[in-house]
């Protein structure tokens, strides 16, 4: 009989080729190979309480009292939290259906082994069944940079040191949070597992013209995606494009994704006149965007902050050229003109010279894409970073 382990996740896929939680699903889809696998995450209007689907028993918590009322999803709760401060009221009750969840399905199911994604809220939920409603299962908790990042207040800070304190396994997904969790004082093993891609889906498809015909793309095309808000330094993004329209008239930019800032970048496009440049797309499905990064000549991320950086390694495994900002989080992907490249700055000034600089030398750059999509077939596919996580768990299993 497979061992059983509860997967506690802020965000799963509300239906296949969803964004939301899509590497949660995907780890869970592989590690069912090994383990009986239910997921914990939260109830949406019109989902089902429970239901099991790819052999995979998903339980759903409220959120709140209403259903029409979500912290969870989209944008993800720290940036919902951030965009409307009324939802902070929910909070209470989202963590109370959190906490009634775990104690009742790991009770009901026998379960004895918690894989918790994010620290805060999820890891820290299960420490407080664990200690104070002494229910017994280990804990591997994983962070993915903004419940680490985020939430950078007393209250918050020591929540954090309180979960790190009481689990049983901790793993990262960056040497960067890594760093971060031993300023806490986390004196424990970590283990630094990233986030994996799925070299098989996210590979190149330069015959597929599909994409460059529908944006009428004669020129350049670059690609952003991610969620559309201050961090991601998609403001400065945009502010960059009419200085590099000047030298490479034709460029498109094909934005991907949604949030809070969305309606104002496209009105400031509107504002710098070069909303003919610029397409917002919205949120496209997991399994389309292959051909967008495909169908691109570079992939852009100026963040101001990154937990990982998973649609960097997305794009290099379909072997388009990317540039992103010199993070510590981004330095475990790209190696500057080896893989990929970074901004200097997230200046618009430093991002159009750049961008400028390799449209300029651009069929010099066949190494990049070849190197890149090696980088990530040998560091980040996802069958390899499955296993890590399984042999994680099973000693879990074994301390039990």
């Amino acid at each position: 009989m497979k061992p059983k382990v509860l997967v506690i996740s802020s965000s799963y896929p509300k239906h296949k080729g969803d964004v939301n939680g899509g590497f949660v699903y995907d780890l869970s889809s592989r590690l069912k190979n090994e383990f009986d696998v239910h997921v914990l995450a939260p109830f949406y209007k019109g989902a089902l309480a429970e239901e099991i689907s790819d052999e995979i028993k998903i339980h759903r918590h409220k959120q709140f009292t209403n259903s029409n009322i979500e912290l969870a999803y989209g944008i993800g709760i720290y940036e919902n939290l951030k965009k409307n401060k009324l939802k902070y009221l929910a909070l209470p009750f989202y963590f109370l259906y959190l906490l009634i969840s775990i104690i009742k399905i790991t009770k009901s199911e026998n379960i004895k082994i918690v894989h918790a994604h994010w620290i805060i809220p999820n890891a820290f939920a299960a420490v407080i069944c664990k200690k104070i409603f002494r229910c017994r299962f280990k804990i591997a908790a994983t962070i993915h940079g903004s419940d680490i990042w985020g939430f950078d207040n007393v209250f918050g800070n020591m929540l954090k040191k309180i979960a790190l304190r009481n689990i049983d396994e901790l793993s990262v997904v960056s040497n960067a949070i890594k760093n971060k969790v031993i300023e806490f004082g986390y004196r424990k093993n970590i283990n630094v597992i990233p986030m994996g891609v799925d070299t098989m889906l996210f590979v190149s498809k330069k015959e597929n013209n599909d994409i460059r015909k529908k944006y009428n793309a004669n020129g350049f095309l670059i690609l952003f995606v991610g969620i559309i808000v201050e961090q991601k330094g998609i403001r400065n993004l945009i502010k960059a494009v009419p200085h590099i329209i000047k030298e490479y008239a034709e460029t498109k930019f094909v934005v991907v994704g949604d949030g809070n800032l969305k309606n104002e970048m496209i009105a400031l496009s509107k504002e710098l006149d070069v909303e003919k440049n610029i397409i917002f797309t919205g949120t496209i499905s997991h399994d389309e965007l292959p051909k967008y990064y495909s169908s691109s000549d570079l992939f852009v991320l100026p963040s101001l902050s990154e937990g990982f950086g998973l649609v960097i390694a997305e794009a290099m495994s379909c072997s388009t050229i990317a540039i992103a900002t010199n993070l510590p989080v981004i330095q475990d992907i790209i190696t500057e003109n080896k893989n990929g490249f970074y901004f200097e700055n997230t200046t618009s000034e430093s991002i159009s010279n750049k961008i400028c600089s390799i449209l300029g030398n651009i069929d010099k750059y066949s190494y990049i894409k070849e190197n890149g999509r090696q980088h990530i077939a040998n560091n980040f596919d996802l069958n390899v970073i499955a296993g890590k996580y399984a042999s994680l768990l099973n000693n879990l299993h074994q301390k039990l």
